[in-house]
């Protein structure tokens, strides 16, 4: 029996044992499950949606007043969109429907998740010019791939809160870049202004085959090309004539209706002169009158919702076909290009964001989740890659757009016109797209910064130029990467190359160290000259031996005389080790060369690191008073 009970509260204990460790198991998958529920609590709110889908904060308060605004400003856009993304995706290089093809997915996707109702998404010059270069290697398939790689990027970008990473590129650095490609993208537009047909793309390329080929000129191209161009500026200036004397006199009415009228054909000139070119072209060619080049025929109807082309087949010669998957397309695109278009595309959409933010703070991470969504959905029907353009910006804002429920009529004009008027466009001559193309980007060309640049920080008009002329003669990946790399450099330069002041203490009433138990110590009776160093910032490693430079150099000066040299580190507000560590040598190296160096104003962290990590004592950190100084 004795045995038997053994046994059982052997089993019985054994039993219990595992029933606590199981319960305590239980509740600690209990208490987790408790604190991720928390967490997400946290995370999940209602701000967020709302940052996130921004559309909800607007779409409960439309009402008809702000459809028939939407509806206007929508309609005014897509007359300046269709012929300016027809004529970008010239400069991409791409046939003209994909230029309308990137031009309404991207309106229609920041319709739910932009928060800028200013802004219009699309093709421009900047993004056009570089995919140029691709385009040639790859065709059409390439834009295709570099949207959906560059949508990729942004998004994550913006969901791992990394847009600080565009701030690495300075306004000088933007500057040039921008300048450069706008110079670029007049130069490739040259050949359909001009009605020359050679091979080049660049700007060195371009000018060589022009001047090489000018007896080839099309005098009847390039005639409408620039009388093109002379009246897009001067209907460009129509908005400006409301404040000429003639019109000070008319009634509130009159200036009302006149003004209305003359924005109308400043922001529908692009239109307006695509539909006329159009008209006297068909005219022309009817009549066998016809002497201009024309665009020919363009693909019609919708795109197709497809997959991006993963995979592509490219003919090598004639019995032969080379097939390349996504990581071959990737290798050949590049690190450098699938890197740069998704950070260019953030700069130019957070730039543009932050201009029409009517001085709230823009949401930089969900525009930029914005832009990547619109990119892979743009991927889908074989779009190029997009961004905000300023010029397209700039006639919704003067449209009185009031939602980005605009985007609805600017993308329905599009789609409209890739139904339905894709035959018109045969006759549009190739000068009058160049035209459109050129006016829209000559204002792109930053020359009104070289001046305050020159007033204020000459030392910056270096990346700035290096930019530009990098972007100009060699390419624009490489410049503005050399360009951002070269202002870093000389950011690290000049941010850690600290000055130091020198002046001479004639008397010191009153020096106290920083410790509460040291007493007061009047030092005028001592037989050194004391030397006091003021430095103007934070040390670092690369800083430091100026430091270290400037004491020898007061010793040297001189002579034997002893001195106490005083280092004023108030505005020095942190050291790195490199720095504290060299410090340390310099006390211990004037103190066998009977000097004296004392440390005045340091801060309490400072003279931490110093006493407690490099055996500084105390004594020399001292805090002094009052004193007269002679520089």
């Amino acid at each position: 029996m004795y045995g038997a009970g053994s046994e059982l509260s052997i089993v019985s204990r054994s039993t219990m044992s595992t029933w606590i460790s199981d319960r305590h198991f239980v509740d600690e998958i209990h208490k987790k499950r408790r604190r991720v529920c928390k967490r997400w609590r946290k995370t999940c709110t209602r701000d967020l949606l709302y940052r996130r889908l921004p559309f909800l904060s607007w779409i409960t308060k439309y009402d008809f007043s702000k459809l028939l605004s939407d509806a206007n400003a929508g309609m005014a856009v897509s007359l300046t969109a269709i012929p300016q993304t027809i004529g970008y995706a010239a400069v991409a290089g791409l046939p003209a429907q994909i230029g309308l093809y990137s031009a309404f997915m991207g309106p229609l996707m920041y319709i739910f998740f932009g928060t800028v109702r200013e802004i219009s998404v699309g093709p421009n010059s900047v993004l056009a010019l570089m995919i140029n270069s691709y385009v040639s290697e790859g065709g059409v398939a390439y834009a295709v791939i570099l949207a959906f790689l560059t949508g990729v990027i942004q998004l994550i970008i913006g969901l791992l809160n990394l847009g600080f990473i565009v701030d690495l590129i300075s306004a000088p650095v933007i500057s040039g870049f921008c300048s450069a490609a706008a110079l670029t993208a007049i130069a490739t537009q040259m050949k359909g202004l001009l009605g020359l047909k050679f091979q080049g793309s660049n700007f060195l390329g371009v000018w060589r085959g022009v001047f090489e080929n000018l007896s080839d000129i099309n005098y009847y191209d390039a005639g409408l090309g620039f009388l093109t161009i002379s009246i897009l500026l001067i209907m460009r200036k129509l908005n400006c004539m409301m404040n000429l004397e003639v019109f000070k006199g008319q009634s509130c009415l009159q200036n009302r209706w006149i003004s209305r009228v003359l924005w109308f054909l400043s922001s529908s000139r692009n239109a307006s002169v695509l539909i006329f070119s159009c008209l006297a072209a068909y005219l022309l060619e009817i009549n066998g009158l016809n002497q201009l080049t024309l665009s020919g025929d363009i693909e019609p109807g919708l795109p197709t919702f497809k997959l991006p082309p993963f995979q592509i087949e490219r003919q090598v010669d004639d019995d032969e076909i080379q097939v390349l998957n996504f990581s071959d397309i990737c290798a050949e695109i590049g690190a450098m290009g699938i890197a740069l278009f998704p950070l260019v595309s953030i700069l130019e959409q957070v730039a543009i964001a932050k201009t029409y933010s009517h001085g709230k703070s823009t949401d930089a991470t969900q525009e930029i989740i914005t832009l990547g969504i619109g990119n892979i959905a743009g991927s889908f029907v074989g779009a190029m890659p997009i961004s905000a353009s300023f010029g397209r910006s700039a006639v919704q804002s003067s449209s009185g757009v009031r939602t980005p429920m605009v985007n609805v009529f600017s993308s329905g004009v599009i789609l409209l016109a890739l139904g339905l008027l894709m035959p018109v466009f045969y006759y549009l001559p190739k000068a009058v797209l160049a035209a459109v193309v050129i006016s829209s980007v000559m204002f792109l060309v930053e020359y009104e910064e070289i001046k305050p640049m020159w007033k204020s920080r000459r030392i910056e008009l270096l990346p700035l130029v290096i930019t530009f002329l990098s972007c100009l003669f060699v390419n624009m990946e490489f410049g503005i990467i050399l360009g951002a790399g070269f202002h870093l450099l000389l950011l690290l330069h000049l941010g850690n190359k600290p000055k130091i002041s020198v002046g001479e203490i004639q008397a010191i009433n009153v020096i106290k160290t920083s410790t509460p138990e040291s007493t007061m110590v009047n030092t005028s009776a001592i037989e050194a000259k004391r030397i006091r160093l003021i430095c103007d910032r934070s040390l670092h490693f690369p800083g430091i031996e100026t430091f270290r430079s400037r004491i020898n150099e007061v010793i040297h000066d001189e002579g034997c005389e002893k001195l106490i040299i005083i280092a004023d580190l108030e505005r020095v507000l942190e050291m790195d080790y490199t720095s504290l560590k060299v410090l340390k040598c310099i006390y211990a190296d004037l103190q066998k060369r009977e000097h004296t160096l004392i440390f005045d104003k340091a801060n309490d962290v400072i003279q931490q690191h110093l006493t407690t990590a490099m055996d500084i004592p105390v004594s020399a950190f001292i805090q002094i008073t009052r004193h007269n100084v002679t520089v």
